[in-house]
């Protein structure tokens, strides 16, 4: 019984398919035309605990259309090239990272943020952040030891090797500007904390760039939460209390998205 099936279509008419069949998760690229299953990967077995929703899953293809991949809980976990008949997993289990070599990830810069370690950079901000405003009191505890955790992530590619990415960690709401080269965070922006009369989901949140690129911004409930200006250097934010708080309204601020 399928209990979940998602895909996006490639070139000459293939499409990338997950579908989740009996508990187990499945990533293949498919032909309608002929039926034919070019390739195959099982991306996780049955069992698995959490189990795997729709919105854990991103299909995509290469920018030159030559590969498709599929991300599950932020990370790339198979992908499969069309063009050599080569293919790569990177099973989904508790201890397992992602995929991560360049060779295979090149191509997906525009669709793809490899979200284990934009929450190692966070991490690695906050604590070197902390340090510096109270060097003598804040212990350091090592990277692998604080594990790479989140509520939810939502991104936008943007230019430069630049991100924009809001993070709800469970119990505040922050957008960031995040350099894809160097893996760090350049600025951020806080948005919310969680309280009984604020709870944001996933399907809540869009976050996008305006059209010239200089900007980034986050809506909520669709409303512009919080815009990070690139170009200039500066930031607007409403504080988001409840589902009712008014968003930015300033037309010079709000100028390049799309309405």
């Amino acid at each position: 019984m399928t209990e979940l099936m998602l895909e996006t279509q490639g070139p000459d008419g293939l499409f990338a398919v997950f579908q989740e069949d009996e508990g187990e998760g499945f990533f293949f690229a498919y032909k309608p035309e002929t039926q034919d299953v070019l390739a195959q990967i099982r991306i996780y077995e049955s069992g698995l605990n959490p189990s795997v929703r729709e919105s854990d899953v991103q299909l995509m293809w290469s920018s030159d259309r030559t590969k498709c991949g599929i991300a599950v809980w932020g990370q790339m976990r198979g992908i499969i090239n069309i063009a050599t008949g080569e293919e790569t997993c990177a099973p989904l289990e508790s201890d397992h990272r992602g995929i991560v070599d360049p060779e295979w990830l090149k191509g997906f810069e525009k669709n793809y943020l490899d979200q284990y370690l934009f929450v190692r950079s966070r991490q690695r901000y906050w604590k070197e952040t902390a340090k510096e405003q109270e060097p003598e009191t804040v212990q350091v505890r090592r990277e692998d030891e604080t594990p790479p955790e989140t509520n939810f992530i939502v991104y936008a590619i943007g230019p430069k090797e630049q991100a924009a990415v809001f993070e709800d960690e469970g119990e505040t709401g922050y957008l960031y500007l995040y350099s894809l080269r160097e893996q760090t965070v350049v600025r951020y922006l806080h948005i919310y904390d969680r309280s009984n009369r604020l709870v944001v989901a996933r399907e809540d949140v869009e976050v996008m760039w305006s059209e010239d690129g200089t900007k980034c911004g986050v809506a909520i409930w669709g409303k512009m939460r919080g815009i990070i200006d690139v170009a200039s250097d500066r930031e607007g934010r409403v504080w988001l209390e409840n589902r009712d708080t008014p968003g930015i309204g300033d037309r010079e601020w709000l100028k390049g998205f799309r309405s």
